[in-house]
Order: C-alpha cells, then sequence, then structure tokens
C-alpha cells in the first residue's frame, strides 16, 4: 500500500478502537462524561486524528503544524496503529483487579469544617507568591497585563508562578463549603473568586488553564454537588471550546493599561469583522496546538535507533529532579519537550520555547513499541485505580475534590512526558490541595480541650 492508503488506513483503525473503548465503557460498564476513561479516550482522539488527518490530505504547512509534516509522512500508518493497540491494553488495564486494588490503599479525606480557614491560607500564601513574581514588572497588573509575554518572566520562577494555578485551588474551597452546606452566599463567594482568577488568564491568553479550571470546576460539581445532564455538558463544552479558540485570535501581545485590554480586543474583532473569522472558532484543531504534540510519535519512530539512542528508561529517572527549581539547579536536564526542539529544530531555543512531546513518544524514545503498550497499560492502571477511587468515597468532598484536579489534568497529561504528571499535577494543584484539606479538617485546640474536660467528668448521682 502506498502511504496514503496505509494513513488511511491505520485512520480508520484508530477511530474504530477509539469509538470500542469508549463504548464499551458505556454500554457495558455505565461509564459517565466525567469517568476517567471517557476523558481519556476523548482527549487522546483529541490530539491523536488532527494531525494525521491533515497529513492524508497533505494540506498546507501554516501555523504551529510542523514543517516536518510530510518527511514523517511514512511513519504515521505505524504511530496509529501502536496507539490504537495500546488503546486495548488500556482497557484491559483500566478494568482490572488491579487497578482496584490500587484504589483500595489509597487514602480517603476525612469531612471537615475549616473549609474557609483553608481559603484564606491559600489565597494570602498565593497572592504573596504572585506578587513576588510580578515585583519587576510593575506589580500583579502589570504582570497580568503582558498578555501571553507573561509566560516568558515565569522561566526559572515556576517556584513562584505556582502561584496562580494554588490561587485556583484556593476558590474551591469555597464552592467545597457550599457543597457541605449548601448555603448561596458561599456559591457566590466562590463565583467572585473564580472570575477573578480566570480574568487574569483571560487577559494573560493561558487557555490551557482556563481549560483546566472549566473541567474541574465541572467534574467537582458534577460528583460532589448536583449531577450534570449529559445533553448541558456537551452543550456547554462545545461554547467554551468555541470561545477558548476565538480567544486565541483575539490575544494581543502586551498592554499598557486595562482599557487597552479591551480597546486591543474590539479592534481585533472588528479587523476579524472586516476579513471574516474564517476557522477562527475551530483553529486549535486544524493549525493550533492540538497538532503539536502527536508529530513527536511519528519523529520518534523515525530516530530512535538511527539518530537517536533509546533511552531505557532514564528519561523516568531523571523526571524527579525537576521538581528542584532551576534557580537552585541550572544545570539540570532539559524536558523533553525542549530536548526535542533543540534536537530536531535545529537549536538556539529558550527554555519556554518547545513543543508538547506526546506521551507515548516517551515510551518509545525508553522502548520503542513494547514503551507504547507498557505506558498505556500504566495509564490504564492509574486512572483505574481513581475511577475506583471516586466509587469508593461516594459522598466525601475532599476525596471528590482531589479527584476532580486529577481527572482534569487527564488532558495536559497526554501531551506531555512524564515530568508533566510526576511534578507538574502536584506541584501546580494537588499539594495545595492537601494542605487546604489537611486545614480543613483540623481540628482547633480549643474544642479538642474542651471534649477532653467532658469526657473525664463524673457522673452525676
Amino acid at each position: 500500500m502506498n502511504d496514503n492508503t496505509s494513513l488511511l488506513f491505520a485512520i480508520i483503525f484508530f477511530v474504530a478502537a477509539a469509538a470500542a473503548s469508549a463504548g464499551y465503557a458505556v454500554l457495558a460498564k455505565g461509564a459517565k462524561l466525567t469517568d476517567p476513561i471517557l476523558q481519556f479516550v476523548f482527549f487522546l482522539s483529541l490530539f491523536v486524528l488532527p494531525l494525521s488527518l491533515r497529513a492524508y490530505m497533505q494540506l498546507d504547512i501554516e501555523g504551529d503544524v510542523t514543517n516536518h509534516l510530510f518527511m514523517l509522512l511514512p511513519y504515521f500508518p505505524e504511530a496509529l496503529l501502536l496507539t490504537a493497540v495500546g488503546l486495548l491494553f488500556f482497557l484491559a488495564a483500566y478494568y482490572s483487579r488491579f487497578a482496584a486494588g490500587i484504589a483500595s490503599h489509597l487514602p480517603q479525606v476525612p469531612a471537615g469544617t475549616h473549609w474557609g480557614r483553608a481559603f484564606v491560607v491559600l489565597a494570602l500564601f498565593s497572592l504573596f507568591l504572585i506578587e513576588q513574581l510580578a515585583a519587576s514588572s510593575g506589580g500583579l497588573l502589570g504582570f497580568v497585563l503582558l498578555g501571553y509575554h507573561a509566560t516568558a518572566e515565569t522561566v526559572g520562577k515556576g517556584y513562584l508562578a505556582m502561584g496562580f494555578p494554588w490561587l485556583f485551588v484556593a476558590s474551591l474551597f469555597l464552592l467545597y463549603g457550599y457543597a457541605v452546606e449548601r448555603k448561596k452566599r458561599y456559591l457566590l463567594a466562590f463565583a467572585l473568586a473564580f472570575g477573578f482568577v480566570a480574568a487574569m488568564h483571560l487577559v494573560m491568553a493561558r487557555r490551557a488553564q482556563l481549560l483546566y479550571m472549566g473541567l474541574t470546576v465541572w467534574i467537582f460539581w458534577h460528583c460532589a454537588v448536583r449531577p450534570i445532564r449529559t445533553r448541558t455538558a456537551v452543550a456547554a463544552g462545545l461554547l467554551c471550546f468555541l470561545g477558548l479558540n476565538l480567544m486565541g485570535g483575539l490575544r494581543g501581545a502586551t498592554y499598557d493599561s486595562a482599557g487597552d485590554f479591551w480597546t486591543g480586543t474590539a479592534e481585533s474583532v472588528q479587523q476579524h469583522e472586516e476579513h471574516g473569522f474564517g476557522n477562527a472558532f475551530i483553529y486549535t484543531l486544524t493549525t493550533g496546538e492540538f497538532v503539536v504534540p502527536f508529530e513527536t510519535l511519528p519523529q520518534m519512530i523515525e530516530s530512535v535507533g538511527s539518530s537517536v539512542s533509546p533511552e531505557l528508561g532514564m528519561t523516568y529517572l531523571r523526571a524527579p529532579l525537576q521538581v528542584i527549581p532551576q534557580a537552585l539547579f541550572p544545570g539540570r536536564p532539559l524536558p523533553l519537550a525542549n530536548w526535542y526542539v533543540n534536537r530536531f529544530y535545529g537549536g538556539g531555543y529558550g527554555f519556554n520555547e518547545s513543543r508538547q512531546f506526546f506521551f507515548l513518544s516517551e515510551g518509545y524514545l525508553n522502548f520503542g513499541s513494547l514503551g507504547v503498550i507498557l505506558t498505556m497499560a500504566f495509564w490504564g492502571f492509574m486512572l483505574g485505580a481513581l475511577h475506583r477511587y471516586r466509587i469508593n468515597c461516594k459522598d466525601q468532598p475532599g476525596s471528590l475534590l482531589l479527584y476532580a484536579l486529577s481527572v482534569a489534568f487527564i488532558s495536559a497529561a497526554i501531551s506531555g512526558d512524564f515530568i508533566t504528571v510526576l511534578v507538574g499535577l502536584p506541584e501546580s494543584t494537588l499539594v495545595a490541595a492537601v494542605i487546604g484539606l489537611w486545614i480543613t479538617s483540623r481540628r482547633s485546640k480549643r474544642k479538642s480541650n474542651a471534649r477532653a474536660s467532658c469526657s473525664f467528668a463524673p457522673r452525676p448521682a
């Protein structure tokens, strides 16, 4: 078969495998939209199919599409087939007894009442970190008005930049309070805090963070507050997707003031109206971020064993080093995203300039085709354990908060290497959530002493 025919067959095979996996989960196992397996299959397809279809149709290279696309064309069928076969191993691992056994050993979070205290502590600490980060940019407003250039200011300051996701986690404890006490003022407070955090990310054009925040709130609300109808969730998700795409087309580089942001946005809207919006509502699927990560798998298939030596597990062993701040360890190994762009795009790129490294590409870089299968099976065990953990926790809002933060991270984890999961998820949100839950469930000394004195009081005659 020629390249086009084999690629078309591989695309069809992958779509069939993805549809069969989702169908089995829904029809045979009763999976819901918020379950890890459906989130995984959906985002996996979202990262795999756009670039593969573009390669099959041999469309022009534009936007973020790799200029190596047609050179890598012969390796796309193998990449798709490996991913599709890996899905079967993922499915088996997801519903395995081993995954359920892992879940049974995960600690459940006791109910707490000091969620307001957790919000205050995390919010104050997060704002302190952000202020330290923004000190050289004229303060918080000046930093936010840098727009998408603000990312460059965080290089080497990741320990300060985590103030932004931690501030979002702080706002979640207001929603936690509403889930426990069902008082509307707590919901209003959450809406205001969440709106403040979302507005900052909106100006800085951080769509990935906005997506993560939205998914987390949706999953937590569905599991801990009130189930959301599938039709409503799909409609809201589609509107948010279109809005985030449009935001990418309207974003500006840097703004001089808050008024300049609105003026610049209005001018961008006017220009789009004059020239037509074109594919502005879906460009992430055609020339944007969803067409980037999967390129790394065909590239690894082409390179590993010839121009690139297999890592044999070393990338996984080096991953924990990313916990050390770059300011303390300037010579720490580059993440695979930075290594990739320097290795295959000529070098000379800064630390904040990279291309996302598909999670299965790291498996292939280490152990070839077997590495892809093993990576899929590992993900199946972990996400299966997460699924069983939610079932075991039932209505515990603390445990469901950790569940929501983890499931919402699936999209980012698929488009990244092992460092993204091992370091990125805990550092960005889970550590903050655990601290907040510890504060929430901690008893005050006054109440503990009062209970202790009551327990030793003599019985009345």
